[in-house]
């Protein structure tokens, strides 16, 4: 399967226990990608380093160095969607991978058709950002500004001043939500629903699970950090305690 840009999709599956690595290899063929497989840490971050995949996916057990700093590597070195494999469904290891930088979690033993319904998700979202790209190139980007940031929703840059903000998926969508309407409060239910509706789910979700929510807040911190902003100094994203988050108004 190809990108709408012609790209043949690529994926790294970085998992020490022989049949999770096969079984996310064999599922993401399935889809089209070409999979490059490792059961090193560090290994798999060179691979993605040079291979630029789509899609990574990590296991917490690595024998060198562990999922979560394998996570912190590649969040920081290539733009991908990061999927953790972690050992339990316990919220505090889903928050640790989220941390960590993972744009989703999936537990063992691997559940097929939960493990596939990621994936899916994920290339409907890359296949909207490829047709945005696609009508790029006829149009003006749109570009959503608040004071001295911009964000582009055609090219997916996000920019203060003349500094390149590097922000994932995940975070870029946090972002525009929030800019769509500041100043205007968006509680931690209804940005998780935005996120799961863009996911390509086709209806808003009611239900939002406590470890979606946690989610959202680890997302935004993340978010925060890229920004600038700090625990004593709040410059772009204001915590409105008990409901959510706003863009801070001039």
């Amino acid at each position: 399967m190809a990108s709408l840009a012609g790209e043949v999709r690529k994926a790294v599956v970085i998992e020490h226990e022989f049949e999770v690595r096969a079984v996310s290899s064999r599922l993401l063929r399935l889809v089209g990608f070409v999979v490059q497989e490792t059961s090193s840490g560090e290994v798999g971050v060179e691979l993605a380093e040079r291979l630029n995949p789509q899609v990574i996916v990590v296991g917490s057990g690595l024998r060198d160095i562990d999922g979560h700093e394998t996570l912190r590597r590649l969040s920081a070195r290539v733009n991908a969607h990061l999927l953790a494999v972690i050992d339990s469904n316990d919220e505090f290891d889903m928050v640790q991978a989220y941390d960590a930088g993972a744009d989703g979690v999936v537990t063992r033993p691997l559940r097929e058709r939960e493990f596939r319904a990621r994936i899916d998700s994920f290339v409907r979202r890359q296949d909207s950002t490829g047709k945005l790209l696609a009508i790029g190139k006829s149009q003006a980007g749109r570009i959503l500004r608040h004071r001295n940031l911009t964000l582009n929703v055609v090219t997916w840059q996000v920019m203060i001043d003349d500094h390149v903000v590097e922000l994932t998926a995940t975070e870029f969508s946090l972002l525009r939500a929030l800019l769509q309407h500041p100043g205007h409060v968006r509680s931690k239910k209804e940005l998780a629903r935005i996120l799961d509706d863009e996911d390509g789910a086709g209806a808003m979700v009611l239900y939002v699970s406590p470890a979606a929510v946690r989610s959202i807040e680890v997302h935004v911190a993340n978010l925060r950090r890229k920004l600038g902003d700090s625990a004593r100094k709040e410059l772009w994203i204001e915590t409105v305690r008990g409901v959510g988050y706003r863009m801070i108004s001039e």
